[in-house]
């Protein structure tokens, strides 16, 4: 059965500063030989640090930004090649849903306008349709009706995202991509909009990108997991077993960050250190990027740039050190409180 999503190769480079005749000088490397899939009705879950390139790899699958290389194809429809309407009817088969959800919602129209927007640009102009629909989607993300009369400066930060969300489901899409799309809610509201996402995609069989820095969100919210650093994903696969068993230094350190609210047993921690901050996306480091941080690094991590290897179907890491990866973890890991409504 073929992915619902299929990226491969993806690369994006920046110029940072040019010559006075208009040269790239120096160039951010943001997006390095990113490749994953998202299968049908399932969710994937991209996460690393700031400025590890999730949010750019988002925007050049969805042809926001054109990439320097790679592929990118929704069922059989190579989306990079797409143009035009071609395009605009891609993308509303894959919306997404951006951080902050006020500056992503036009202040000046009701949330009933914001709700049909994609309806009116594919051609539907029936105010009764039009009307009749945005009762459908309030409905479908948990609102009253009489939402759609109000303006997003009435809204709290939950009912905000549940209009973002509304509107991205507008044309009935096969994938939404969320952008740290509840990084900026409170715990009990982003606890709303999880539950909200789970049971849409239990009904709607709708498949989501889920980009965050959270990995204990991710935990919960992924059938299947990408770990990304400075540009490339350095380990993948299904989330359980990459939690049950990390391969890479970097996604050890990351679960390893998340506090456990035992402090008994945070303090019995098993913690590998990283030493020092994340290198410049101007000058990525020689053969293993990570290897500046890593307290595994050897010689070839300088030199040479590892390999993915397979840990086990589906899970594979890029490390030269995988032989060096422990069993299944003994210790809790992290997950958060979700409970409560928005």
């Amino acid at each position: 059965m073929t992915a619902l999503l299929e990226v491969s190769n993806l690369a994006k480079a920046f110029p940072a500063r040019r010559t006075g005749f208009g040269r790239a000088r120096a160039w951010v490397h943001a997006v390095r030989d990113v490749s994953f899939a998202v299968e049908h009705g399932r969710t994937l879950g991209v996460v690393g640090e700031s400025g590890s390139g999730k949010s750019t790899a988002a925007r050049l699958l969805l042809g926001l930004v054109r990439p320097d290389a790679g592929t990118v194809r929704l069922g059989e429809v190579d989306v990079l090649a797409a143009r035009g309407a071609d395009l605009h009817a891609l993308r509303r088969r894959m919306p997404m849903v951006f951080q902050d959800p006020y500056s992503s919602l036009d202040p000046t129209w009701v949330v009933r306008d914001i709700v049909t927007e994609p309806l009116r640009l594919v051609g539907e102009r029936s105010r009764p349709v039009l009307g009749a629909r945005a009762e459908e989607l309030l409905e479908l993300v948990g609102l009253a009706p009489a939402f759609a009369r109000r303006y997003p400066h009435e809204l709290s930060g939950g009912q905000r995202q549940r209009i973002a969300l509304a509107r991205a489901l507008a044309c009935e899409p096969d994938l939404v991509v969320l952008d740290e799309a509840v990084a900026a809610l409170d715990v009990s509201t982003r606890a709303g909009i999880i539950n909200l996402l789970q049971d849409l995609q239990d009904r709607l069989g709708v498949g989501y990108l889920f980009i965050s820095h959270d990995l204990a969100l991710v935990r919960v919210v992924s059938h299947d997991l990408a770990v990304m650093y400075l540009g490339r994903i350095v380990e993948s696969g299904p989330t359980e077993q990459v939690y049950a068993r990390p391969a890479h230094p970097y996604t050890r350190a990351l679960i390893a960050a998340a506090p456990v609210p035992d402090p008994v047993v945070q303090r019995a921690r098993d913690r590998p250190p990283v030493r020092g901050e994340v290198p410049s996306a101007l000058a990525v480091p020689s053969g293993c990027a990570f290897h500046t941080r890593c307290p595994l690094a050897t010689d070839v991590c300088r030199t040479t740039e590892p390999p993915e290897v397979a840990i086990a179907p589906g899970h594979t890491a890029a490390c030269h050190h995988t032989e060096s990866v422990p069993g299944p973890r003994s210790e809790p890991v992290p997950e958060p409180v979700l409970k409560g409504t928005s």
